[in-house]
């Protein structure tokens, strides 16, 4: 008789066998398509997520560094400011992740032409007309150095608009400069008009030319808490990192306290990031890039810890799993050993026996096969809202106990960090990826449980299986 038909009769011949290894293929089938369905979930959402944040990689000193180490030796008080040489970081703006790059820097000015805001916290003292330390001049304005305004945060998410004029970019004039509506307005100000700046570090003087109002959403709501008037958003301007050196250091050369790398593709972070520190001199000890973990992190935390388990699970069911299989196929063969041994007593070749094994569970794997990939989708889905649920529990109990002490990174850090949202849901989907996925290793498991057990029997010669008692 054909291996094929003997395969098809002992698969109806033996029903509560084919059953039990009928509800063992569909169980590991779920559980390994359900797994990688939630790895496959979690990648999309990362990958969204990155994209929310944007593929903005910030260089810029290692603060929270810089305090560990003073505190550790004892210092108190601000960690001294370091400026970055803008020719320790060109090559790093050639690299081919590298979309857009703004250097940026800061520094304060007087003015004996226009007149700053002086909010109600400022008036109360620590402000304009506040006590400063003998010989500091007392600022009137925030001057931000930046290359292209169109690519700060502020400005691509709304917080910062352009509404009279046009922004600062590469292709301003010098000495241009976009200073805040109500700025203006105080001032009897418009675009075209010029007035004059101090440096407060060099008392330097220059003029510039207004290129545009601004308004920012930060001044209703900053303005009543910073008590140095300049710092208020109202107070502070926009200027091109040249202009702001010609006139603010003592060499005229620019150096800025951070630089913002634009990448073309979000999943190219970690590998801009290991490519710069390989080609700038920077030393690397003072100045990080900061790819926004922190926040990256708490967006997706849940859905990595889940991802983490379903990777997990899809080993242990894969290994169990197999074993079990196994395990079955061996008494199953040990029961039919007066069988196998008569067909090679007539002739029958191993290899056609084997065949007929392989046959036989892959039948029954298929059919699990196809109960699995109707049910998967279901079942993936109630896995992911289970799991995902529980971690996010988790982070949010971990985050109250954290803020109950303060939380790390000080009252500011936590507050940014608190206004981004968690992904707490997630939606995982069956394609074609996922089935052959699950496909790969469900062969795998069925070849390597019906090979072993039958392995031990088949290497035999007919008479020693007839007569073995065991």
């Amino acid at each position: 008789m054909n291996f094929l038909k003997r395969a098809g009769k002992s698969i109806v011949a033996r029903k509560g066998k084919t059953m039990i290894m009928l509800i063992i293929l569909t169980v590991i089938g779920s559980l390994v398509l359900s797994g990688f369905a939630i790895q496959n979930a979690a990648k999309s959402a990362g990958e969204e997520a990155r994209k929310e944040l944007g593929a903005t990689v910030t260089l810029q000193v290692d603060r929270q560094k810089q305090m560990q180490e003073r505190q550790a030796s004892g210092e108190r008080g601000r960690p001294e400011e370091v400026a970055i040489d803008t020719t320790d970081v060109e090559a790093i703006e050639q690299l081919d992740e590298v979309k857009s790059v703004n250097y940026l820097a800061q520094t304060t000015a007087t003015s004996s032409d226009i007149t700053p805001i002086e909010s109600e916290s400022t008036n109360s003292g620590g402000g304009r007309g506040g006590e400063m330390p003998e010989g500091m001049t007392v600022p009137d304005f925030s001057l931000n150095g930046v290359t292209n305004m169109e690519l700060l945060d502020t400005y691509t998410n709304g917080t910062l608009k352009i509404v009279d004029g046009e922004a600062l970019t590469t292709n301003a004039k010098e000495k241009s400069v976009v200073i805040d509506e109500n700025l203006a307005t105080e001032n009897d100000l418009k675009v075209g008009d010029t007035f004059k700046l101090t440096s407060t570090t060099t008392e330097d003087s220059i003029t510039v030319t207004i290129i545009g109002l601004s308004a920012s959403t930060e001044a209703t709501s900053d303005a009543n808490f910073r008590a140095a008037g300049f710092m208020d958003p109202m107070n502070q301007m926009y200027i091109a990192n040249d202009t702001l050196a010609s006139f603010s250091t003592e060499e005229g050369t620019v150096s800025v306290s951070s630089v913002v790398y634009a990448l073309e593709d979000p999943s190219e972070i970690n590998t801009f990031k290991k490519e710069a520190m390989a080609v700038s001199p920077l030393d690397w000890d003072t100045f990080t890039l900061d790819a926004n973990d922190a926040a990256y992190q708490k967006m997706v935390g849940p859905i990595e810890q889940v991802a983490s388990f379903s990777k997990s699970v899809v080993y242990l069911v894969s290994i169990a799993g197999g074993l079990i299989l196994a395990l079955l196929i061996l008494l199953s063969v040990r029961e039919r050993r007066k069988e196998m041994g008569i067909l090679l007593a007539m002739g029958e070749k191993r290899s056609k026996l084997m065949g007929q094994l392989l046959i036989e569970t892959f039948a029954i794997a298929a059919i699990a096969f196809l109960v699995t990939y109707a049910t998967g989708g279901m079942t993936s889905q109630f896995m992911t809202d289970q799991l995902l649920n529980r971690e996010v529990t988790e982070a949010a109990s971990s985050v109250a106990t954290q803020t109950g002490f303060g939380g790390p990174g000080g009252r500011g850090g936590q507050q940014v960090l608190d206004s981004i949202p968690q992904i707490t849901e997630m939606t995982t989907k069956i394609d074609w990826t996922t089935l052959l996925q699950v496909i790969e290793i469900g062969s795998l498991i069925v070849f390597l449980s019906v090979l072993l057990p039958s392995l031990a029997l088949l290497r035999m010669n007919p008479k020693e299986i007839l007569l073995r008692e065991d």
